[in-house]
């Protein structure tokens, strides 16, 4: 089983590399695994995208205001 501090450091990977389509290419990578039926594969790109949405949800917007 993956650790919670490595989901936390993959999603804050893809949110690095993908910034606000890093929730939905974590969506992708779970699309392509479901048809392998590998459910630990599966399990931890759900715990990934989970995180990535809690965290683009507590992280506060940056720049100017509008």
């Amino acid at each position: 089983m993956v650790s919670d501090l490595e989901i936390l450091r993959a999603a804050h990977l893809m949110m690095h590399q993908y910034g606000g389509d890093a929730e939905l290419e974590a969506a992708n990578y779970i699309e392509r695994i479901r048809g392998r039926a590998d459910w630990n594969k599966l399990l931890t790109w759900a715990r990934i995208q989970r995180t990535i949405t809690v965290l683009d949800l507590t992280t506060p917007p940056t720049g100017l205001p509008n």
